[in-house]
């Protein structure tokens, strides 16, 4: 849902002031494994020779364990044995035995070893940009970057793992970086070739009891005792990966401060779109797609995904930022919702239902970080428990989504110090999911099936053309511009939405009634570092009416760390994401409101633990004076054919994109025929 400002409001070095809160490195590894561990599924018609080639050589050793990060990145040669495996020639059967626990103990070991030594790799590159950084402006150097950089140089690496990852919240699920487009494009060809990516080999499978076999005498003699300790120490090193994590992300906030402040000395990256017309000359100036996408957020992506699907030309994902999900899509809770809110015939619920089911399914088979938390929303009044049985009739005779009242005794055993004064409806299918990882899949995917990303291309103009669209689109770092005509486009520009709608209504010379004005409610997050209390699942107040959102809640991360937020601000400046700061009296007096209002369900809570963390931004169909309920927007505008407008996607975007993009192939091609 990224937006899609005018161009001179683009800044030359990225896309947002203060970056994604949230992005880990771009140098790690494992962007590519999520790719790649996306991709596991059959080749489409259009890969290349090479492609095929290389799936064709290691389809034999399909069901051969391998290692889960080398097997992603390719690096493994599948003519070598896995350990525990016999070589084998061709046309000669052979006695395989099962691994033995020692075995996979010590392939596993490596792979942890490799991905701390990642994380470490991570943080010292960071440490070495803030002292550039600091070096070339010691002005708005901060004194405690430089000691926070020598701290972390000075601490010991942690220990290597000890045995397998049990729990859904461990390195099989890391956040995955942001995905970054790779730049061979060539726009100037009329007939825009086809792309695919090699779909990687299978993974190899979690560690069960069925793979230690009698034969091998491991858990015969103990194997359940050393197991555990295995599974213990895999534990421990989890932890300290996310706290190594957790300190990339710090490293990274304070080097979007420093940039902001003094900017960048390094020449922007030009744009993919319209690199290749720099060199191609007059002839380069114009392409042709099937299909653009304007905005490059987890719904965009989403839906460029669904129609290069089904679309036998060319899908255009056209960004203006220098990575995908940048904005309102990398800076929300990353929450799953189970559609409790909404009115029961709206489009906010139905998409989102039917959202949820397609994401779990998603997550599921490629590999996506995610957990069923559950969540607990919580009534302190009687008027608040009025509203959450609406929310449990609606659900249980409309929605069909599951709900369970929590008893009073329930709340007192398990709710782990959170209050519940007059009743609390609990929520099992809600769960969170790493939105990184998921738009990091649904890139690769979309390329797999032929899918050209643009990346820094801010669109200048949209108008109608011969029946179809032509989309302006400027280099943000030249100013050049290029055209690329379409049959359809998808307005996904999310806080930038009104923008490209307000162009192509003032391009089509339609009524001034039909332009739009969006409003923007700046929603800010904040961190808790004490051990107690500790919650194992979301809690949410019950909304209260006009408030701009759903309170300010417990959330989770996939490492299990609460954060609390977002509270509601409205703004009129879609790109003031800069967090707050508790030194400044209006950071310090949204604390305080804050903590205010998480006493009132945990009261238990640390004040004195709780820190700004980042902020989001939610476009809104209409401003604080409203007070009703607002719909999404997913509709061919009348007399545009072949423009679908995506307006107003804030929460449940998220949860929601995938049935969004069923709907948008719906609207422009009246059937569902690809399933998602």
């Amino acid at each position: 849902m990224t937006s899609q400002m005018e161009a001179s409001a683009v800044p030359a070095r990225s896309g947002s002031p203060t970056g994604s809160p949230r992005g880990p490195s771009t140098t790690s590894l494992q962007a590519a494994a999520t790719v790649n561990a996306g991709l596991n599924r059959e080749l489409s018609p259009r890969s290349s020779t090479g492609s095929l080639t290389r799936t064709h050589r290691s389809s034999s050793n399909a069901g051969r364990r391998r290692s889960n990060v080398l097997m992603n990145l390719q690096l493994n040669d599948p003519t070598v044995p896995g350990p525990g495996e016999m070589v084998s020639e061709h046309g000669i059967p052979q006695h395989h035995r099962a691994p033995s626990l020692g075995e996979l103990h010590q392939e596993l070991e490596a792979e942890q070893e490799a991905h701390v030594n990642r994380l470490l790799q991570m943080i010292r590159q960071q440490q070495l940009e803030l002292q550039r950084l600091q070096a070339s402006n010691p002005n708005n150097s901060h004194g405690a970057s430089g000691e926070d950089s020598s701290a972390v140089s000075d601490r010991p690496a942690p220990p290597v793992s000890q045995g397998p990852v049990p729990s859904p919240l461990v390195g099989s699920y890391p956040r995955s970086p942001v995905f970054h487009h790779r730049p061979s494009l060539d726009m100037a060809r009329a007939d825009l070739h086809r792309r695919s990516r090699t779909p990687s080999r299978g993974a190899s499978p979690r560690l069960r009891s069925t793979s230690i076999s009698a034969e091998s005498g491991d858990w015969a003699l103990g194997g359940r005792d050393e197991s555990a300790f295995y599974q213990a120490e895999a534990q421990m090193l989890t932890r300290e990966n996310q706290m190594l994590k957790h300190r990339v992300h710090e490293l990274q906030k304070q080097l979007s401060e420093l940039s902001a402040s003094q900017g960048s000395n390094e020449p922007p990256t030009p744009s993919s779109l319209c690199r290749s017309s720099s060199t191609a000359g007059p002839a380069a100036e114009s392409a042709e797609a099937d299909a653009h996408v304007i905005g490059g957020g987890v719904v965009g992506i989403a839906v460029a995904r669904q129609l290069a699907r089904r679309s036998s030309g060319s899908t255009v994902l056209i960004e203006r930022h220098t990575a995908l999900g940048t904005e309102t899509s990398s800076r929300n809770s990353e929450v799953i919702h189970a559609g409790l809110y909404y009115g029961a015939d709206s489009l906010k619920a139905r998409l989102c239902v039917r959202g949820k089911h397609l994401l779990y399914d998603l997550c599921a088979r490629h590999g996506v970080g995610h957990r069923r938390t559950g969540k607990w929303i919580v009534a302190q009044t009687a008027a608040q428990r009025a509203a959450l049985e609406r929310f449990h009739a609606v659900c249980r005779d409309t929605l069909d989504v599951p709900t369970r009242w929590v008893s009073a005794a329930e709340v007192a055993r398990d709710g782990e110090g959170v209050v519940a004064a007059a009743g609390a409806l609990e929520s099992p299918t809600t769960g969170i999911v790493d939105s990184h990882g998921l738009m990091t899949c649904l890139a690769g995917l979309f390329e797999q099936d032929g899918g050209i990303v643009a990346l820094n291309s801010p669109v200048v103009g949209v108008r109608p053309k011969d029946g179809g669209w032509a989309v302006d689109v400027q280099d943000a770092a030249t100013g050049e511009t290029s055209t690329i005509t379409a049959d359809t486009i998808v307005n996904a520009a999310g806080l930038g939405a009104a923008h490209i709608h307000n162009m192509i209504i003032g391009a089509a010379d339609a009524s001034p009634e039909r332009q739009l004005t969006l409003h923007y409610a700046k929603g800010s997050y904040f961190s808790y570092a004490a051990s107690r209390p500790r919650v194992s699942r979301l809690i949410y107040p019950v909304p209260e009416p006009g408030l701009g959102g759903l309170g300010t809640h417990l959330t989770l991360d996939l490492g299990g760390r609460m954060r609390f937020g977002p509270d509601v601000e409205w703004v009129s400046d879609p790109t003031d994401l800069a967090a707050l700061s508790a030194s400044t009296p209006r950071g310090a007096a949204r604390l305080r409101e804050a903590v205010a209002e998480i006493r009132k369900y945990l009261p238990g809570v640390d004040p004195t633990a709780l820190a700004p963390d980042y902020a989001g931004m939610r476009p809104k169909l209409k401003g604080p004076e409203h007070a009703g309920f607002v719909d999404f927007v997913v509709r061919e505008e009348e007399g545009f054919r072949g423009w679908v407008n995506l307006l107003g996607i804030e929460s449940p975007g998220l949860t929601s994109a995938l049935a969004i993009a069923e709907r948008v192939e719906e609207l422009l091609y009246g059937n569902n025929a690809c399933e998602a």
